[in-house]
């Protein structure tokens, strides 16, 4: 009589997490959000470090732009707090239910011409 024995072979170092493609894009857009929120953060440090610590004085077009810079910058910096600090899961898509009607019907009626 034949007897079967079957063998598994587990390895201790095969514990990768495998990543679903939205979970690999949710993972993406996350790094790229924080790069450009870090470098704007920076970008707007440094207007405001050069508006306010200039060992010299500037002149008043290079105030002006720099006054120009800020008000560009605060509405930026608002998006990225929002986007980070706001509750809600808006970046998820949900699934929705199609708005329409999904079964069409259509009646016809055939009638032959009255042939007489």
């Amino acid at each position: 009589m034949e007897t079967i024995t079957e063998k598994k072979t587990v390895k201790n170092g095969d514990t990768k997490v495998h990543m679903t493609v939205g979970e690999k894009i949710q993972v993406t857009r996350f790094w790229a959000r924080f790069i450009i929120a870090l470098s704007t953060l920076g970008i707007f440090i440094y207007v405001v470090h050069m508006m306010l610590v200039a060992r010299e004085e500037l002149a008043s077009s290079s105030k002006d732009l720099l006054n120009i810079l800020i008000g560009s910058f605060i509405p930026i910096l608002a998006g990225i707090s929002k986007f980070y600090f706001e509750s809600g899961s808006g970046d998820v898509p949900e699934e929705t239910k199609p708005s329409g009607p999904t079964n069409f019907e259509q009646k016809v009626e055939l009638s032959a011409p009255n042939q007489a």
